[in-house]
């Protein structure tokens, strides 16, 4: 499984919360809460926990910010 970074962004500027509420609600710089939304820097489960909540994601959509990563010669056409 592999975690979904874009919509995740996607998700946070739909609902036009700003980076700087997020990082806020995690205690964390802006610029720092940039690198975990870019992927140069971990997210926590935790934090990840907080990000969903701080957005309003229902908990039944939480898959969605996971995809599988299905090699090429087992995927069906």
């Amino acid at each position: 499984m592999q975690f979904n970074l874009q919509k995740l962004r996607y998700e946070r500027l739909s609902r036009q919360i700003s980076q700087e509420e997020v990082a806020s609600a995690l205690n964390i710089s802006r610029s720092y809460y940039h690198k975990k939304e870019t992927g140069k820097a971990k997210m926590t489960v935790d934090e990840f926990g907080k990000v969903v909540e701080v957005l309003g994601i229902p908990e039944s959509e939480i898959i969605n910010f996971f995809t599988r990563n299905v090699p090429k010669r087992e995927q069906t056409a």
